[in-house]
């Protein structure tokens, strides 16, 4: 049996328990004999000195606690609260449990204490252990996962960003992203009508109001940040579908709700998908507020990678460099930085509107299905890499954009970031390589693209390359880069094709919306 950690999320009535179980523990007693040397046996085994054993540790606000049960019959061994003062970490997988135990004696009340050993097969596994024993800890009670895994600089200015009716503006005049969520809600009415709806990350309430217009019974809308305050102003002044709903002010990790809803919503997304990381707090919601079978919107999520040649984007990024060429900057010599910068550029995602033709391959596709995904696959996400070039070029790197799906029962519903296709407040990436490759149609370009989630609520982007030799006698070539998606050269205002400088979208027309979808009302895509 492996030591990997199989984890499970499990909700009782106050949404605030989390279940991680390990198997194949060996479990032994510790104790000093007469003489003082350490001995080592099993008081529940009939020969050995071992035993494999179940743990399963449940982190919860008030309580947690840590249950060791032999594995081949679910014979319950010990129980104990885990804090600092009873697990210690001794090794790479070998932890000490101490247990309290109450001395009897009619002369004695010290307190004794009885001590095990618990070996885990792998070091994953212990680290895993050792992070939920930590989370679970009395001490370490007043946080939360997110306060865990997230910087709190960071976490302040994300909740303050989102806090201002400017921001909330610049999303809610995406007609692209805020149409196709009021096409996909009230085309699928039959989702909504009568039901009960979680909104995480609610913001100013639009989507909770878009429920409520489909039908909802009930709509929570969550809401962390001081936009809550607002998203209950315009409940309050929209009665006839205002009354439905309850806004929950505070992090999805710590509110509760008077019931598992049969519908999520939410707008997880960020650029490439997975920035800010937000996808998270939705699969968190899944996990502990939705039902069994359950209706998400959105349900999918396709990040897409293609390999692009843009000569004049690469020498832009290589020009800005040339500040630090001078030799002479007010009498100071600054060209030995120029490496350096020239490095940082190229480190900067580029955000921006670009024309579809710069692409030489189709895209890659890596599906991301948010009623499956668990929290921790979205920690770090490969995408193995294979391209083939329509003709000849220089690669300077890799584009990616993204798509979500709406699995409505009645009709279902994409939003696109796709090149080409009208803009939206996300437009697209590229990751651009210092050291460019040659390539010739046909060449076959293979990689790997990982994304790996870091606390600042972002990723840092990897990426390696490879072609081959274009000709006999030539190099193999292989190119890699890192970026941090967090750290964008937002360049969309710059966008040079001719495309990206006319309207992106049209404004919804009012009187279309009030006679419903069913009359037309904010086609998504339009």
């Amino acid at each position: 049996m492996s030591g990997q950690p199989s984890e499970t999320c499990t909700l009782e009535q106050n949404a605030s328990r989390r279940s991680f179980t390990y198997d194949n523990v060996w479990i032994s007693t510790v104790a000093e004999d007469g003489s003082g040397e350490l001995t080592w046996g099993a008081i529940w085994a009939s020969s050995g000195e071992k035993i494999g054993a179940k743990l399963t540790l449940a982190v919860e606000s008030q309580q947690s606690s840590l249950v060791v049960e032999r594995i081949n019959d679910g014979v319950l061994l010990f129980e104990l609260s885990p804090s600092k003062e009873s697990v210690y970490k001794m090794g790479p997988t070998l932890f000490i449990l101490k247990i309290g135990l109450k001395n009897k004696g009619a002369h004695s009340h010290r307190e004794d204490f009885q001590t095990y050993a618990a070996r885990f097969s792998d070091v994953p596994a212990a680290d895993k252990f050792l992070l939920t024993i930590e989370m679970a800890s009395p001490e370490k009670a007043k946080h939360d996962w997110f306060q865990k895994k997230t910087d709190q600089g960071s976490a302040q200015m994300y909740f303050h960003y989102y806090g201002t009716l400017q921001h909330q503006q610049n999303m809610l005049q995406d007609y692209i992203r805020t149409g196709t969520y009021y096409s996909a809600f009230l085309n699928n009415r039959v989702d909504f009508e009568g039901q009960s709806v979680l909104d995480v990350g609610a913001g100013s309430g639009i989507l909770s109001l878009f429920a409520a217009q489909a039908g909802a019974r009930k709509v929570y809308a969550v809401e962390a940040s001081d936009m809550a305050k607002m998203a209950r102003l315009l409940a309050e002044q929209n009665p006839g579908y205002g009354d439905s709903i309850e806004v929950v002010q505070g992090r999805i990790e710590e509110i509760q709700v008077a019931e598992k809803v049969d519908v999520l919503v939410s707008e997880p997304i960020g650029t490439l998908l997975v920035n800010e990381r937000m996808l998270e707090t939705y699969i968190y919601a899944r996990d502990h507020f939705l039902k069994q079978g359950g209706k998400m919107f959105p349900r999918l999520g396709r990040i897409h990678v293609a390999a692009f040649s843009d000569e004049i984007l690469y020498n832009e990024l290589y020009g800005k460099a040339s500040f630090w060429l001078q030799t002479n900057f007010y009498g100071t010599n600054v060209s030995g930085l120029h490496s350096e910068a020239v490095k940082q550029y190229f480190q900067q995602v580029v955000v921006d509107a670009f024309d579809p033709s710069l692409l030489v391959s189709a895209s890659v596709i890596k599906p991301v299905d948010f009623a499956e995904v668990s929290e921790d696959e979205l920690y770090n996400i490969e995408i193995p890499l294979r391209f083939t070039i329509m003709h000849p070029c220089i690669v300077h790197g890799v584009a990616c954009w993204f798509d979500v799906f709406f699995d409505g029962s009645t009709k279902g519903e994409w939003l696109s970031t796709a090149p080409g296709l009208p803009i939206t407040h996300w437009f697209q990436l590229r990751c651009v390589m210092e050291t460019p490759l040659w390539a010739v149609a046909g060449s076959e370009v293979v990689g790997t693209l990982r994304l790996v989630a870091h606390a600042f609520q972002s990723y840092d982007i990897h990426a390696t390359l490879e072609v081959p030799p274009i000709a006999p006698g030539q190099p193999h070539q292989k190119v890699s880069g890192l970026w941090d998606l967090k750290e964008p050269y937002y360049r969309q205002v710059n966008s040079w094709w001719p495309g990206a400088a006319q309207p992106a979208q049209q404004a919804p027309n009012p009187s279309q919306q009030d006679r419903g979808p069913e009359a037309g009302a904010m086609d998504a895509g339009s």
